[in-house]
């Protein structure tokens, strides 16, 4: 942000108001926007939690469901209702996973250090290593492994 700042002759404070901030209401500023990122981040921070919580117990149904149909004498078409329930139980957990996944907080491109949140649409074709996503940057266009980031700089 500062040497997006200093390009446009504007403080930090200006930027993140979104208007020029005036000299005597310059502290206030600063602090609604400190309060404002703090806020931010908590909400990502508990996103990211839910996430974590969301994945463990879809992975637990999904085991006990697998389990359950596996080793327990029973009809094939209970069976078969199991798996069935077991896939669905997949499907759900990882969407609400991935939902709440893309709320908790942003990617960061390699090439121009941009903050951004990407499409669900985005979130899920790019392919991914446990902190990183294949995703194009909305600020420079570029293609690359993009960083995740819970809170902002």
């Amino acid at each position: 942000m500062l040497p997006l700042c200093q390009a446009l002759h504007i403080t930090v404070n200006d930027l993140l108001s979104g208007e020029k901030v005036q000299p005597a209401d310059y502290q206030k500023k600063a602090e609604e926007n400190m309060m404002d990122l703090m806020k931010e981040n908590q909400e990502n921070k508990k996103y990211m939690v839910l996430t974590v919580i969301c994945g463990t117990i879809t992975v637990i149904a999904v085991v006990s469901l697998v389990t359950l149909a596996s080793y327990i004498q029973m009809p094939a078409a209970v069976r078969v209702a199991l798996v069935v329930l077991a896939v669905a139980t997949a499907v759900a957990g990882i969407g609400a996973a991935a939902v709440l996944d893309v709320r908790a907080g942003y990617y960061e491109c390699p090439d121009c250090g941009a903050l951004f949140v990407p499409s669900l649409r985005d979130y899920v074709k790019g392919y991914h290593t446990l902190t990183r996503r294949r995703l194009q940057c909305p600020v420079c266009g570029k293609t690359g492994m993009c960083r995740r980031r819970v809170v902002r700089k």
